[in-house]
């Protein structure tokens, strides 16, 4: 899923409320959570008989849901029109056009109501909110429309959807807030070349498996990438994950920030590895040109791919995108707590009905009901139900998004497969316990660097996928990609951003 090293280097991140702090260490850790309280009973809503009917429209991105769409979305709008009495034509995109979609959608104009975003990546939510395309969801909204989906989200998390001007314009889709990144490995594989996948601590440690792959089991990609899934690199000695503004050593207690240009200066030798492994034939080579590595995962040929937000119980929907063959995943990482708005729903500027709207994203985020149809389709047809908590999806049944966490509040989900019945009190504890970064809150004003964000998004466009999966040699193209970074105005950014991180850390003692 993923961005340029310039818009991950400018990522918004909200102030953590209510966390214990310790200004000897690097990280502070939140106070303890309670598991969210979830409902299948309907919200405290107006009754459908004193509410006119009203049509809404939700943008979502998605695999291809199947040949079943209509008639699901046919029952979501009888289930919708009971409760709210509202109708919703349900929209979903592939992932490669969604942005591309909705940008254009938004420039005309177009009304519509709902739509998928997220803090950092598909529809990202402070550039839209500058843009004013997104309606601001003022607490007097959420208290009449949404008041028992808020009630879900913990209070010391709620501070993660305010943007730049403190307002609050989306509701997090609560689920894993921590971001792990681990390499998705076919256990096929693993039996078969009784790979130790405790000794993989870094990439490198990877080689041999993926020479074995490429030696013996023809037609077979042994790693995976794409432009949406570049990023195999971590240092186990910074606190760099993913969405964060600044980088700093862990040993570092003056948390001095590392520049992008050092960065890629230190990563040279990572930048040969993947040439090598692009020369060798384990990535393939269409990577730097390929939009979605789910489309080439699909096939079941792609022995390890990477994964930026390992959650518990994520192997079934995983197995899923992997053509139907069991995964492992590979932690390579440590975890980051990254909040609650990585994954939230928006309501247009545009919009028409926007308390029908809210009302809509109330259902989705507490009704187990609504929820499970429109992630898993119709009982008996598209899956079967084992238990109270179980469900089996029936194969090539004609309806299989295998998105839940982009619909609603994915506690509410029945288990499938292999997931255990403490999945959720597991996603919980991982949310808990994840590292939170000093940085984390840290939010970097662009008013003054904005054309130079402009200029080196465009130098990291020719430059960096190619460099990550090793389609060029780092010998000949790495310092052009630096000296171009250079006469962007790269300088000028990362002066900025230091000049912001001091200020930051001198108002919190640090």
């Amino acid at each position: 899923m993923y961005l340029s090293s310039a818009a991950i280097m400018l990522l918004s991140m909200s102030v953590l409320a209510g966390c214990k702090t310790d200004t000897a260490s690097e990280t502070t850790t939140p106070a303890a959570t309670p598991p969210p309280t979830t409902t299948s009973a309907t919200p405290a809503t107006p009754a459908p008989s004193t509410l006119p009917e009203v049509k809404l429209t939700f943008y979502y991105p998605s695999n291809p849901p199947g040949k079943d769409q209509a008639l699901v979305n046919e029952e979501v709008n009888k289930y919708v029109k009971s409760k709210i009495n509202a109708t919703v034509d349900l929209k979903p995109l592939s992932f490669d056009e969604y942005d591309p979609k909705l940008n254009t959608i938004m420039a005309s104009g177009e009304a519509f109501d709902v739509a998928w975003g997220s803090k950092y990546w598909l529809l990202s939510y402070q550039p839209n909110i500058d843009k004013g395309a997104l309606l601001e969801l003022t607490d007097a909204m959420i208290s009449k429309n949404a008041a028992a989906a808020r009630k879900n989200i913990p209070d010391k998390f709620w501070p993660d959807m305010k943007a730049t001007d403190g307002k609050v314009y989306g509701f997090p889709v609560y689920q894993i807030a921590a971001k792990t990144k681990s390499l998705v490995i076919q256990k096929q594989f693993v039996d078969k070349y009784k790979l130790d996948v405790a000794s993989i601590k870094t990439y490198k440690d990877l080689e041999p498996f993926l020479k074995s792959i490429k030696d013996n089991e023809k037609d077979v990609i042994p790693f995976g990438m794409a432009q949406n899934s570049w990023g195999l690199y971590t240092d186990p000695n910074l606190v760099a994950a993913d969405g964060l503004a600044v980088a700093y050593k862990k040993d570092d207690k003056t948390y001095t920030s590392i520049t992008k240009i050092q960065q890629l200066q230190n990563k040279k030798d990572f930048f040969t590895t993947m040439h090598k492994w692009s020369l060798a034939g384990y990535i393939n080579e269409d990577a730097p040109l390929l939009k979605n590595i789910t489309d080439l995962k699909k096939k079941g040929k792609v022995a390890v791919s990477l994964e930026f937000t390992t959650k518990p119980g994520g192997e079934v929907d995983e197995m899923a995108n992997n053509g139907g063959n069991a995964v492992m995943y590979v932690p390579i990482s440590d975890s980051y707590f990254t909040g609650v708005a990585s994954a939230m729903q928006v309501i247009s500027k545009t919009s028409k009905n926007p308390d029908r709207a809210l009302m809509f994203i109330n259902l989705l985020n507490t009704d187990k009901v609504l929820y499970n149809l429109i992630s898993n389709g119709l009982e008996g047809k598209h899956y079967t139900k084992k238990d109270d908590k179980y469900i089996e999806p029936i194969k090539d049944s004609g309806y299989a998004p295998n998105v839940d966490w982009v619909f609603g509040n994915q506690f509410n989900a029945f288990l499938k497969g292999a997931q255990t019945p403490d999945v959720w009190d597991k996603t919980i504890k991982l949310n808990e316990s994840a590292m939170v970064p000093v940085s984390y809150g840290f939010d970097v004003n662009r008013d003054a660097i904005k054309s130079e964000v402009a200029n080196v998004t465009a130098v990291d466009n020719e430059f960096q996928v190619a460099l990550e999966t090793g389609a060029v040699d780092p010998a000949d193209q790495l310092q052009k990609y630096i000296d171009k970074l250079k006469a962007a105005g790269q300088d000028k950014i990362d002066a900025e951003t230091t000049k912001q991180w001091q200020a930051f850390l001198k108002a919190r003692g640090l």
